[in-house]
């Protein structure tokens, strides 16, 4: 006789980093997950103005996160008040990006150029 109530359960985690920092005065990004797989269609975005309702809209800078590790020089000058994310699409292609990391850069006295 079987149970109908039985059930298994598994559980893994997996993260993603995103980090901001300054090489030659410049706006750098790296990203890492240890996930064996990457966000649908993920993006590192810039934005100047605060976050947008649509994250795939008005941005400064953008690349695509096309592997789990990467890094990227955005182009602009390092310092305070860059709006960083990565974004992914939520479900099948075209549908709408989500925010997965975002924070606003805070540069040091030391870091500003």
């Amino acid at each position: 006789m079987s149970d109908t109530n039985s059930s298994n359960t598994a559980t893994v985690n997996y993260s993603w980093t995103l980090t901001a920092f300054q090489n030659q005065g410049n706006l750098w990004l790296r990203w890492n997950s240890n996930a064996p797989f990457r966000a649908q269609q993920s993006k590192i975005e810039v934005y100047s103005d605060g976050w947008p309702s649509n994250p795939d809209s008005n941005a400064k800078a953008w690349t695509w996160g096309t592997n789990n590790n990467g890094e990227w020089d955005s182009g602009l000058r390092w310092g305070s008040g860059w709006y960083c994310a990565l974004i992914a699409q939520v479900g099948a292609l075209n549908k709408e990006y989500v925010y997965v990391i975002r924070f606003v850069t805070e540069a040091t006295e030391e870091d500003e150029v």
